[in-house]
């Protein structure tokens, strides 16, 4: 199955199993059925509760509260992540807040889904990977699925488990991308997963052999990783383990140590720029909890410029296999 429809199909589900639930976004009826097509075939099949709105991102947001509040699981689709910001107030100041400042007396619970990164040519306000700016705001939930977690089931779990506020990054890159697990890995990878509703998952190209380096990843990311993987093991013999984690905040950090405990390489990679970045809140993180003392700690992450609409030049800012690779050979010496 694709990313995309397992998305399209788990909306379906959860419109179906609870009646309570509302689907609205931009330009999400048929038959456009969304920018992505993640809504594709659900305004026909559920009229009154799949809703096209006014382009106005705080509205969107804002309103989603208050249906929270009133009892319903609002699920909101921002057509992209850049646009987040529009909504900054809505989260910042109400969505994550109302919980505290009425004693725990309304619960505020929203699945807000985004598509996130670059990749495709759109530019430099439909491009950027946000989650850095949106994961300082406290009480926030970020979900970001790569094609080796089943992303329909991760957002059954923010709505139906009452995840609070929660972000779903969907990277537009994976909207293609085939699912994979366990069964249907490429030719030298394997995958394991970490026993959450949430999973970590944990790919290795030396399944039996001690890595020679780990990388600490997330999302879309997973697409540039799995090809690096494979050839750092058939041109240099260089044996990796990766961690992806599908929930990057809270930091599941006892998943994250359990990937690299045995590797004294550690790569941390984000499509994000890397200062003040993700990367470096996993970095601190470790550092605090004693893990990293005897590990080489190495960062990539998109230049610090915007990012252009010409493909060509936007593979010049964000992170590629050749930077990455140019990186290693200079630290591993291969």
């Amino acid at each position: 199955m694709k990313f995309i429809h397992s998305i399209n199909h788990s909306l379906h589900n959860i419109l179906e199993k609870d009646t309570g639930v509302i689907f609205y976004g931009e330009d999400l009826d048929d038959p456009y059925g969304g920018a992505f097509k993640a809504s594709k075939g659900l305004s026909t099949k559920f009229p009154s509760r799949v809703i096209s709105t006014p382009i106005s991102e705080a509205a969107i947001i804002g309103m989603s509260g208050g249906m929270s509040i009133g009892g319903l699981k609002p699920i909101v689709e921002i057509m992209f992540s850049d646009f987040l910001l529009l909504g900054a107030d809505q989260l910042l100041n109400h969505l994550v807040k109302y919980d505290w400042m009425y004693n725990n007396q309304v619960n505020c619970s929203v699945t807000i889904r985004t598509a996130i990164g670059g990749g495709r040519g759109y530019g430099p306000t439909h491009s950027q990977s946000i989650e850095p700016i949106i994961a300082s705001i406290p009480g926030l939930q970020i979900i970001s699925p790569c094609h080796y977690h089943d992303p329909g089931i991760l957002l059954e779990n923010c709505v139906f488990k009452d995840q609070g506020v929660t972000i779903f990054c969907e990277y537009k890159m994976n909207y293609t991308k085939s699912l994979v697990d366990e069964n249907n890995c490429p030719e030298g990878i394997s995958v394991k997963y970490s026993n959450s509703i949430f999973p970590t998952a944990y790919l290795s190209n030396c399944e039996f052999e001690t890595p020679d380096l780990s990388i600490i990843s997330h999302g879309g990311n997973m697409i540039l990783v799995e090809d690096l993987m494979l050839e750092l093991l058939m041109e240099y013999e260089v044996n990796v383990n990766a961690v992806f984690p599908s929930v990057i905040k809270p930091l599941p950090i006892s998943d994250i140590i359990t990937g690299i405990k045995d590797c004294s390489v550690i790569l941390v990679l984000e499509e994000s720029p890397k200062n003040f970045g993700w990367g470096s809140e996993v970095i601190a993180v470790l550092h605090e909890a004693s893990i990293l003392n005897d590990k080489r700690i190495l960062r990539v992450g998109a230049k610090e410029q915007p990012i252009p609409s010409a493909v060509q030049l936007e593979k010049e800012i964000l992170p590629s296999k050749a930077a990455v690779l140019s990186l290693l050979k200079e630290e591993l010496s291969i």
